[in-house]
């Protein structure tokens, strides 16, 4: 599948992919009757699986398995946009309240920018990490093709974070690289391709406001851009039919 096309479509597949979840993943544990996330079931806790991605130039689409089935069975999964910091939460993985060791899930996942999938598939192995007690699974992507399983209450930035790198993806990946790349990363609104040539049309047939409305679009492409030249360029440049 073009990765292109299901970034623009992340919201509907999150969609699907939670309401498969829900089915699937909500029943990790046969002896524990409907689960709810946070609340304890007996010697278990029903928690959530979220997704933190500091890679700048590629976003993920993962699947996790629960290992203690056979065959093993689909617990989560998601489309992780670059320098995302969580928060979509998937139902549900039952933890222990008291941690043992041996627990593990499959991680398997697919990179892409935003022109395609690429054709290396990724899979291991993981151990759920020490706790105190039970909170949210966190699938965590790093560069370069790095995973990590965090055990938090707390999400990226904040001080309980118990994740290796303790900085916000976007504060990580500043840090790194500067802002301008790192801006880049971000999902973008304005419709430069729908753009293009857009004051250049309206100047010619007399719209009226023209100049009013090139203005205010030359700020809604700098917003999500931050470059000038580039967004007057784009705008007052032949208009294509």
């Amino acid at each position: 599948m073009d990765t292109g096309i299901f970034m623009l479509a992340r919201s509907a597949i999150a969609g699907l992919v939670l309401a498969v979840t829900l089915l699937a993943g909500c029943n990790a544990s046969e002896d524990a009757a409907k689960p709810v996330a946070g609340k304890p079931s007996g010697a278990n806790a029903a928690v959530l699986i979220d997704s933190v991605n500091y890679m700048h130039e590629r976003g993920v689409q993962y699947t996790l398995y629960d290992l203690a089935k056979t065959p093993p069975v689909p617990i989560g999964g998601s489309i992780v946009v670059m320098l995302a910091s969580g928060g979509e939460k998937n139902c549900c993985l039952n933890l222990p309240n008291v941690w043992r060791p041996g627990i593990k899930v499959r991680l398997d996942w697919q990179e892409s920018d935003r022109e395609r999938t690429y054709p290396e598939k990724y899979s291991r192995d993981l151990e759920i990490p020490r706790y105190a007690m039970p909170a949210d699974l966190y699938v965590v992507f790093s560069p370069p093709h790095e995973v990590e399983l965090v055990v938090s209450q707390a999400e990226p930035g904040h001080p309980d974070w118990r994740g290796s790198i303790k900085k916000t993806p976007w504060e990580q990946c500043v840090l790194t690289y500067s802002r301008k790349p790192c801006f880049a990363a971000l999902p973008k609104m304005f419709d430069a391709e729908s753009a293009k040539g857009a004051c250049t049309f309206m100047k010619e047939n007399g719209t009226v406001d023209a100049d009013t409305l090139c203005l205010s679009a030359t700020l809604d492409c700098m917003r999500d851009f931050e470059d000038e030249p580039f967004c007057k360029g784009l705008l007052w440049g032949p208009y294509k039919r």
